[in-house]
């Protein structure tokens, strides 16, 4: 590992591998990273890392045909997900670090989330603590194509960019050793990254800068009405990932989330919907509003920021939005007052928290200063189950069983262990086993490729064996 030396700014690139696309359920199969100065020269080894199944965990077997890691695989080399997590929460915490990726934003980070979430370790601070950063190069890439694409090749399919890690890369001769393999996309990122610094610097010193939320924040002017360009996977690639809002207010239960007026909407329409009473219509009001989370590094810039050859080319109908925004104008205080109303009326109800549904309840509230605490008592080597340790908050007692089950189920007593086994037989029930059988024998004869079959088959066997289901 890493060792602990005080670092100058830095990027530390990196990727997973997982066995499914949910971060609420899945499990990482493999991390990879690698460290660069702040002019992208590699400073430090990469690093490689192999996750364990957990026993209350099976892959999506549609995941493991792509990146072909099997159960066999990582639970020969692979670390436990405690010490797994340890490992990847000591890499990102290194002072002055911009975590960086391809897609993190919206895949790799919340796996990361949950990740240190079931394991004990505050799900946002890697990002922040220690003069920490992140970053998201299929933002850069996105912007890059919409404002400055010349110098770069773009893959399109009917004339629709495709901004795929591997045809970008290899349309702009940047050759992978592997496609979907972790190390592999982490040199294909860092490749990528050169070019448009190389090809766009002014674009790149740019984003690089309003990557950080005291930056953005100065864009975002909420004493005065503006219109602003957002940039984002929100809005389809046939439309250039482009878009125009304007900023309302701050999120009433989160103020890392702005609210704002989606003007691809029409106005007038807005306040026909309005004066309807049905619960229907005030549902479809929230169509009209895009919610933009600072903590995500939102594309925003001002609207000044395109000229009318920008405008040209990305046949861009700047008239329309212009309209529609001195509309919204006239009418900005009552269209805020509904847009506030409607979303104190209809936020997330309370979930009552047990042991089917705390690995997915990340989002339901944040844990208190004295909780997280109480966290770093779990990570102590003199660390003993048999102290009582108690929280506040009710889903770090059940996560602490699982926790405890999945990583030291030698220290369960006798009334854990029936409650451990029974919690399994409940997800693993006879349906669920042959249903996921099924998938996977259907995956077998749709697959003719011999690599792909031969890990199905690794994953059929290792369910039957962990199981013990006769064949």
């Amino acid at each position: 590992m890493l060792k602990k030396k005080k670092l100058k700014f830095n990027f530390l690139f990196y990727d997973y591998e997982t066995f499914g696309l949910n971060p609420k359920k899945d499990r990482i199969a493999q991390f990879a990273c690698i460290r660069t100065d702040i002019n992208l020269n590699i400073i430090h080894k990469p690093v490689v890392l192999y996750c364990k199944l957990p026993s209350d965990y099976l892959p999506d077997p549609k995941s493991i045909i792509i990146h072909h890691i099997n159960p066999y695989m990582v639970n020969l080399k692979g670390f436990q997900e405690n010490t797994f997590a340890n490992y990847i929460h000591d890499i990102f915490l290194h002072p002055n670090t911009c975590i960086v990726g391809y897609n993190n934003l919206s895949f790799d980070d919340e796996f990361s989330k949950f990740l240190f979430y079931r394991n004990f370790y505050d799900p946002y601070s890697w990002f922040w603590k220690n003069n920490n950063s992140r970053w998201d190069i299929l933002n850069l890439v996105r912007a890059c194509y919409v404002l400055r694409p010349n110098g770069i090749f773009w893959p399109k399919m009917n004339k629709i960019p495709i901004f795929n890690l591997e045809k970008i890369a290899k349309l702009n001769h940047i050759l992978s050793n592997k496609v979907h393999d972790a190390l592999s996309d982490v040199y294909t990122t860092i490749s990528i990254t050169k070019l448009i610094k190389n090809k766009q610097p002014l674009l790149f010193k740019y984003f690089f800068k309003y990557r950080c939320k005291k930056e953005l924040i100065k864009i975002i002017n909420l004493s005065k009405i503006q219109i602003l360009i957002h940039i984002s996977n929100l809005y389809k690639n046939k439309d250039n990932n482009i878009n125009c809002i304007t900023p309302l207010f701050w999120h009433p239960q989160n103020k890392n989330i702005l609210v704002t007026f989606n003007l691809i909407k029409n106005v007038n329409y807005f306040l026909h919907i309005f004066k309807k009473k049905n619960q229907l219509y005030q549902k479809y009001i929230f169509s009209y509003i895009q919610f933009i989370n600072l903590n995500k590094v939102p594309l925003l810039l001002p609207f000044n920021f395109l000229k009318q050859t920008d405008f040209n080319r990305l046949k861009f109908n700047n008239l329309f939005y212009i309209n529609n925004f001195i509309l919204l104008q006239k009418n900005f205080l009552k269209i805020k007052k509904i847009i506030e109303n409607f979303i104190f009326y209809f936020t997330t109800k309370y979930i009552e928290t047990n042991i089917y549904n705390v690995d997915k309840q990340l989002y339901h509230n944040f844990f208190s200063n004295e909780d997280l605490l109480k966290f770093k008592k779990i990570h102590n080597k003199k660390f003993n189950f048999l102290n009582k340790i108690s929280f506040k908050d009710k889903r770090a007692n059940i996560l602490l069983f699982k926790y405890k089950a999945r990583n030291f189920p030698m220290e369960l007593n006798i009334i854990e262990q029936k409650t451990w086994n029974i919690y399994q037989k409940n997800i693993f029930n006879q349906k669920f086993l042959q249903n996921y059988i099924y998938k996977i024998q259907k995956l077998l004869e749709k697959n003719s490729c011999n690599k792909k079959n031969l890990t199905l088959k690794k994953l059929l066997k290792y369910v039957k064996s962990h199981f013990n289901i006769k064949t």
